[in-house]
């Protein structure tokens, strides 16, 4: 699955890329990818996305269909106290 979250002017983010486990590597990502990205290519927007610095897979995924690293960034995840520390993970 993939499909769009972030909307800022001029740019959409792709988000949500996932393949199950017992049907990776016979390039559904980047199919799933590329049809996003070509959606919001024909809107006259900018596609971008992320990926957590340790998910290699992804990454690798993202710079072979021609995306580029931007900017690396540091993410602080918060919860509530008292919450179950899984059920917020990132």
């Amino acid at each position: 699955m993939a499909g769009e979250r972030l909307h800022l002017p001029g740019w959409t983010e792709i988000s949500a890329v996932c393949t199950a486990p017992e049907h990776r590597g016979r390039g559904l990502g980047t199919r799933l990818v590329r049809a996003v990205a070509a959606g919001i290519r024909e809107r006259g927007e900018t596609p971008f996305l992320h990926a957590a610095a340790n998910n290699a897979r992804a990454i690798r995924l993202y710079e072979s269909i021609g995306f580029t690293l931007r900017r690396r960034t540091t993410v602080l995840q918060v919860r509530t106290p008292g919450t179950d520390a899984v059920a917020g993970a990132l």
